[in-house]
């Protein structure tokens, strides 16, 4: 059986270190759209943003085009996965999937924003929690 490291023990922070970098064509409809979901700019330039909701962070880099493939993602491992999905569906969310829990001991959603990156937002089900503590 895996034994998780301690800092992994913590289901509000999966890897404190570790923050998705996501792109957009529209710098001001990305800093909309994640403002409601509950996300605040800390620090913005030109073509960069650093927003946080919580103790979760991401950034978002300007560009001109949306490459092809476009295939830019991101994991975020919560403690609330309903609360954030309830942010989420604010009515504004084209592209967001009900919460589920998974085969793989997750409780979690996606949504996919305006510019096409991939959010997937989970936590760790109880009985996942129990078999690695």
């Amino acid at each position: 059986m895996m034994t998780l490291p301690d800092e992994f023990r913590d289901v509000s922070v999966a890897v404190p270190l570790a923050i998705p970098v996501l792109i957009s064509i529209d710098m001001v409809r990305a800093s909309e759209t994640y403002a409601s979901k509950g996300f605040s700019v800390v620090n913005a330039a030109h073509n960069y943003l650093i927003l946080r909701r919580h103790n979760v962070e991401l950034h978002i880099s300007g560009v001109t085009h949306i490459p092809e493939p476009h295939c830019v993602s991101a994991y975020i491992r919560v403690s609330d996965v309903d609360d954030w999905h309830i942010a989420f569906n604010n009515g504004r969310a084209k592209r967001l999937s009900t919460v589920e829990d998974k085969p793989w001991g997750m409780r979690e959603f996606h949504f996919i924003d305006d510019d096409g990156n991939l959010l997937n937002i989970g936590q760790m089900l109880p009985s996942h929690i129990a078999h690695h503590a």
